[in-house]
């Protein structure tokens, strides 16, 4: 059985898209090996042309040689046109490809500033559990990185045949660390939504730890309510 982590994950009471990551947590956790780790709700921060730009990835798996394949879920129907697969939501559409695109650029570049990360190697997978890809061919994701409704029985399968276990490496350790960024994240339901406003932090060291692994620039930090 594959760890997740954050634990807890099975006593959370939750609806809709939630819902079903819940759901795929479970099977990733029971068909997936043991030496695998699956990280749920990875927050991700960059700055591009001055400008903030944040995001979410539903699930990093890390296999035993601290190999990561990002898995972007999206549940329900999407759309297929020019611009590829498209999800859209109440008050905004966005392209399937591209979020995934800006994601897993996000997590190289960070990874690739972690000392003893730079080895890493970053794969991603799209996993629409409700709709079956018509058109993979003009998807704009690869359709071997694509597990859709027709497929979705092969999911465990599919990530094992792209992350390999290998041979553990030294590097791994590292990758877990970055993962958890050192600080200790305690995700409430509506940060499993994709609110990381409301995520509660607990930190593992002092301000003087935790604080040298915050990148941004320039590098001005304003810390009220120490204890």
């Amino acid at each position: 059985m594959a760890r997740i982590v954050p634990d807890g994950w099975r006593e959370l009471a939750v609806t809709g898209a939630a819902r079903r990551e819940i759901e795929t947590l479970a099977v990733l956790a029971e068909r997936l090996p043991d030496d695998y780790t699956v990280y749920h709700a990875v927050h991700w921060t960059n700055v591009e042309r001055g400008f903030a730009v944040f995001g979410e990835i539903d699930f990093v798996v890390v296999g035993p040689a601290g190999d990561l394949l990002l898995i972007e879920q999206k549940s329900g129907f999407l759309e297929e046109g020019p611009d590829g697969l498209v999800k859209r939501y109440e008050a905004r559409t966005k392209r399937v490809a591209v979020q995934m695109a800006r994601s897993s650029g996000a997590l190289r570049t960070k990874l690739g500033r972690r000392p003893g990360c730079q080895s890493a190697q970053v794969d991603s997978l799209l996993y629409c559990p409700d709709y079956r890809v018509r058109h993979p061919e003009s998807a704009g994701v690869q359709a071997s990185r694509i597990v859709d409704a027709a497929r979705r029985d092969e999911l465990a399968a599919v990530i094992t045949r792209l992350l390999p276990a290998g041979t553990d490496r030294s590097e791994a350790r590292e990758v877990h660390r970055f993962l958890r960024d050192v600080i200790q994240l305690e995700p409430d339901v509506s940060a499993l939504l994709g609110r990381a406003r409301d995520m509660v932090t607990r930190i593992s060291g002092g301000l003087a730890h935790w604080a040298r692994a915050l990148e941004f620039a320039p590098y001005r930090l304003r810390v009220t309510g120490t204890a």
